[in-house]
């Protein structure tokens, strides 16, 4: 009798444990695709600041061109999947886009790095860029309590050309890419594996969750959902791997508090130009681009126009750590 009640608790509580089992597998997968993404972002030093700095400064296109083969990259796997690039809100009218995407230049020029690359400096152990996250979470979190911002539907774009018109395209930035770079061929190859890591692994993620960016992963930790939260802690920490396994990659730097306020106003001004685009620099090249948004080219092109004048006009520090 034991033995057949045992039997029947184990029946009753089976598919429980085969569903908690099941959710362990996914959140271990999502937190291997994050962390492989925080590493590849801070292994390639991989901001569009970087690159528009390099770009118009030092006239060395070659970073600039690596965001382009990013988005092909993300391009390619949706083609390959045949899965939509979604967006979890519909692109905002030119009178919010235009003044948004200005906004996130302005923010990202004052932050000193994007999305992309307060990632990989946090890794590097400049606690700083902690405080541009918690402009991006104070902006998304008091939106959600006061619901400002009216509801867009969420839109899609499937690819329709099949895998051989990214395929191409990827060869084409690859080739272009290498025609202008002036560095090692290790240095070539280095930021073509962490640019293509940053490809497939967001396009992955925005399929597993639609609408998913680097930006999106972080507002909803106010909340502690699951998944954002297993993101945002694993892209940290391949970020921090990555700086430790680099010789003197890592270096830990405590803030000031005139930096704790500069970065914590930069990410509110780059939390508020995403939520009004919507979305960051990184939503527009991984989802937006591949997705033949002309929004999404129009925003990125004002974000990158913005960052290139205030460089050209006030100069800029930063630079690549790897």
């Amino acid at each position: 009798m034991l033995n057949e009640r045992v039997s029947h608790e184990h029946i009753r509580h089976c598919p429980r444990r085969r569903r908690r089992l099941g959710d362990l597998g996914e959140y271990g997968f999502i937190a291997a695709l994050g962390f492989v993404l925080g590493f590849a972002m801070n292994r390639g030093s991989i901001c569009t600041v970087i690159a528009t700095r390099e770009l118009v400064l030092e006239r060395r296109p070659a970073r600039f061109i690596a965001l382009v083969e990013c988005a092909a990259w993300a391009a390619l796997v949706y083609a390959i999947l045949e899965t939509a690039p979604m967006m979890p809100e519909g692109w905002s009218s030119l009178g919010y886009l235009v003044p948004a995407a200005i906004l996130l230049g302005i923010g990202s020029y004052v932050d000193g790095a994007c999305v992309f690359g307060s990632v990989g400096h946090l890794g590097n152990g400049e606690i700083e860029f902690a405080f541009t996250f918690l402009g991006i979470y104070a902006v998304v979190y008091i939106e959600s309590l006061l619901d400002l911002l009216a509801d867009r539907p969420a839109i899609d774009a499937a690819p329709s050309l099949g895998a051989a018109i990214p395929a191409l395209l990827l060869l084409a930035v690859v080739s272009l890419r290498l025609g202008v770079s002036h560095r090692s061929k290790s240095s070539f190859r280095r930021l073509s594996l962490s640019m293509g890591a940053v490809g497939i692994t967001s396009s992955i993620l925005a399929v597993l969750g639609p609408g998913f960016s680097v930006t999106a992963s972080f507002g909803p930790i106010a909340s502690i959902p699951v998944a954002g939260a297993v993101v945002s802690f694993s892209m940290f920490g391949g970020s921090l791997v990555s700086a430790r396994l680099r010789k003197h990659g890592f270096m830990l730097k405590w803030p000031t508090v005139k930096t704790m306020l500069k970065r914590t106003l930069a990410g509110m001004l780059m939390g508020l130009g995403a939520l009004l685009i919507p979305g960051g620099n990184d939503t527009l090249l991984l989802i937006g681009l591949p997705a033949g948004a002309w929004q999404a080219a129009l925003a990125y092109g004002l974000f990158v126009a913005t960052l290139a004048a205030l460089i050209l006009k006030l100069g800029s520090i930063a630079k690549a750590w790897s």
